[in-house]
C-alpha cells in the first residue's frame, strides 16, 4: 500500500474573483513543492464545479459552500514524512508564499488511515496505483458511519467491500476507490485536534470517464451511495457526497460570472 495516511481538507473562497490566481499559486507553486517531498507519496487536488454541486448530495450544510478539496497520501515511516510537510508549510509563511489565506477559507477534515484501495479490472494496474494513475475527477464521499465493532456497522462494511463498491467498479467510467478512516485532526492546519471526529469514514471513486455522466450511472445503479436519504443517526449518514473535477493547469474558469 503506497498511502500510508490521508490527509484531507475542502477550500472555499470568500472572493470570487480570484479562483485563477488562487489555482495558478496551488497548482503551480504549492503542490509542486510539496510532492518534492520524500514522504509525500501524491497529492491532489480537486474542483466542485458548480455542476458538480448540483449533482451531488450535502447531508450538512456546513459542507455546502466547499469548492475544492486538496489530498496528500504520505509514505511510512509517517513520523518524519508528516513532519517534513508541516515543516515546508511553515517555511512557506516565512517566504512569502501562502497569498490565499487572506480570501480563503479552509475546513481540514483531518488525517485518515486507509482502509483498503480497489483497482476496475480493465485497468490492470495495481489498486495501490490508482492515486498515481491519471484521472478525470473523483467522486468523493464523507459520511460519519456506526462503528464496525458492532452488529449494524459490521454489516455495513462488509456490504461496502463485497457488494457496493465492486459494483462501483462495474460501472464505465469508474477506475478505482479507495476507503479511509478518521485517524486524528488536523491541529495546527486550522482544525481542533479533537476526537469528535472518530467516526468519519472518506471514500474516494476514481473516474476515467466523463465526470458528471459517470456520476449519473453511479446513483442511478446505487442510489444509497449519494445518500440523499441518510439522516443523523443512520449506519451512514453522509455529510457530502459530490462529484469533482481533476484540475488542469491554466483552466480555472469554472466560476466565472459567479
Amino acid at each position: 500500500m503506497s498511502t500510508e495516511r490521508l490527509f484531507l481538507t475542502f477550500t472555499h473562497l470568500r472572493d470570487m474573483t480570484r479562483h485563477a490566481e488562487y489555482n495558478a499559486w496551488h497548482q503551480l507553486d504549492h503542490l509542486p513543492e510539496n510532492e518534492l517531498l520524500p514522504g509525500v507519496a501524491w497529492g491532489d487536488r480537486w474542483v466542485r464545479t458548480p455542476g458538480c454541486a448540483a449533482a451531488g448530495h450535502v447531508g450538512d450544510t456546513a459542507f455546502a459552500p466547499v469548492q475544492y478539496a486538496v489530498a496528500y497520501g504520505f509514505r511510512a515511516p509517517l513520523e518524519p514524512a508528516l513532519q517534513a510537510w508541516t515543516d515546508l508549510n511553515q517555511r512557506a509563511l516565512w517566504w512569502g508564499r501562502r497569498p490565499e489565506l487572506a480570501w480563503t477559507e479552509r475546513r481540514p477534515v483531518g488525517f485518515f488511515h486507509p482502509v483498503k484501495e480497489y483497482a476496475a479490472a480493465r485497468v490492470l494496474v495495481a489498486p495501490a496505483a490508482i492515486p498515481h494513475r491519471p484521472h478525470r475527477g473523483v467522486h468523493l464521499t464523507l459520511s460519519r458511519t456506526a462503528a464496525p465493532s458492532v452488529p449494524a456497522g459490521a454489516a455495513y462494511f462488509a456490504a461496502l467491500d463485497r457488494d457496493l463498491i465492486p459494483a462501483m467498479l462495474a460501472i464505465p467510467g469508474v477506475a478505482g476507490a479507495a476507503t479511509y478512516r478518521f485517524a486524528a485532526g488536523a491541529g495546527g492546519f486550522g482544525s481542533p485536534a479533537t476526537g469528535a471526529e472518530s467516526d468519519l469514514v472518506v471514500r474516494i471513486l476514481y473516474l476515467d470517464g466523463d465526470v458528471l455522466e459517470t456520476s449519473a450511472r453511479i446513483e442511478d445503479e446505487r442510489p444509497g451511495w449519494i445518500g440523499r436519504a441518510s439522516a443523523p443517526g443512520d449506519v451512514e449518514h453522509v455529510l457530502l457526497s459530490t462529484p469533482m473535477l481533476s484540475i488542469r493547469p491554466w483552466e480555472w474558469d469554472w466560476f466565472d460570472g459567479g
